[in-house]
């Protein structure tokens, strides 16, 4: 299985790392950018991909539901293909049945991803379809079939999502199904994983946390036997937030739970966001959930300008004097320095309130307290 995927995306011009989110990289980077790297100092939480113990699981899900269903029946769902690594492990594993992704192509490189996806299914002779697309809005577009033994749910990580994403297939499972929710406890999910669950139990949906997992994973899973079994042996109970997602390991936390500035946007404050590009994300949530609170998105790569991102469209920098805010977040971790650099040239007034103020390069900790507390 591996080796042929790896070589397919070798092939592509990229080199294939499996490693583990806290300590190493994951994922696939291309071969002209791609580096020897040591143990990150922070545990990296950008730009991750299926670790080996991921994989892992993947094998049981596939044997357990090809040995509980037909192949007719075990057509799978991914949403949030990315490259398509995770794509081309369930369809090899599951294959000759059929895989419908859907991307909705808003990250740095997902559109190449897609169209690289594309060529290493085709490579690979995998029966493998990714439209572009939001979910769960554009899932009837994507989906060749009504029904899906195997969904993996891997799109936009905050709460609110995982939830839309749910209600979204919960009318398109098998009867002996299983829904695979990736980086729940990497990316603090756990209040939308844990609506999920309460939502799927009367289904006849059972859910595990897969504490053996670099990123938290968790499953839903409905009349597979044997896989229930196992799993209620070796992932009892359930976390109510996942506070080490690490078995048996003193690794350090995700960079959320580093130490790091902690931002408080009282009544009638606005807050800035500098960096449009994957590191945003760890402020999906803020800027869903407080959007009067935001004063804008802002980044000087003519590339993401006009994007939207989490329901805001992306401005040029040079704009970021007009929106007037009363506090600025670097969202681009990486490049901290230049960032800084460019907003104090461009508002040099606020200086003492642009965040993070350390320069550690962990995602600032945005909070609102109404009141003007």
């Amino acid at each position: 299985m591996f080796p042929a995927i790896v070589q397919a995306y070798n092939d592509e011009g990229f080199v294939f790392e499996l490693g583990s989110p806290a300590m190493l990289w994951a994922g696939l980077a291309h071969r002209e950018q791609w580096g020897p790297r040591a143990r990150f100092s922070t545990p990296s939480y950008r730009q991750i991909a299926i670790g080996l113990r991921d994989a892992w699981f993947f094998m049981l899900v596939s044997d357990a539901l090809k040995e509980a269903n037909t192949d007719e029946e075990n057509a799978s769902l991914v949403i949030g293909n990315a490259y398509g690594i995770s794509t081309m492990l369930i369809a090899h594993l599951m294959r000759p049945a059929l895989v419908d992704a859907i991307d909705a192509e808003t990250s740095m490189g997902s559109d190449d991803g897609s169209a690289v996806t594309r060529r290493v299914a085709g490579k690979l002779g995998l029966d493998v379809r990714v439209t572009k697309g939001f979910s769960p809005q554009d899932l009837d577009s994507a989906c060749r079939r009504e029904k899906y033994s195997l969904i993996f749910v891997d799109g936009e990580h905050i709460n609110e999502q995982i939830v839309k994403d749910f209600e979204g297939i919960a009318d398109r499972l098998t009867d002996r199904c299983v829904v695979f929710f990736h980086d729940v406890g990497l990316r603090d999910m756990d209040e939308g994983w844990l609506a999920v669950r309460e939502f799927a139990e009367p289904m006849g949906l059972r859910g595990y946390d897969l504490s053996a997992t670099d990123s938290g994973s968790t499953l839903l899973v409905r009349g597979v036997d044997s896989l229930e079994t196992m799993l209620a042996a070796t992932c009892p109970g359930l976390r109510a937030f996942n506070d080490t997602y690490h078995a048996g390991s003193s690794l350090p936390m995700p960079a959320q739970r580093a130490e790091g500035d902690q931002v408080v946007v009282r009544d009638g404050q606005r807050v800035a966001f500098f960096g449009a590009g994957n590191d945003l994300e760890a402020y999906g949530h803020f800027i869903c959930s407080h959007r009067g609170c935001v004063a804008g998105v802002f980044d000087d790569d003519p590339g993401k300008v006009g994007m939207n991102r989490f329901g805001v469209v992306v401005r040029s920098g040079d704009e970021l004097p007009k929106s007037n805010p009363d506090l600025i977040v670097i969202s681009t971790h990486g490049y901290l320095d230049q960032a800084r650099a460019r907003i104090d040239g461009l508002m040099p007034e606020i200086a003492t309130r642009v965040y993070p103020r350390f320069g550690l390069g962990v995602p600032t900790r945005v909070v609102r307290t109404p009141g003007g507390r």
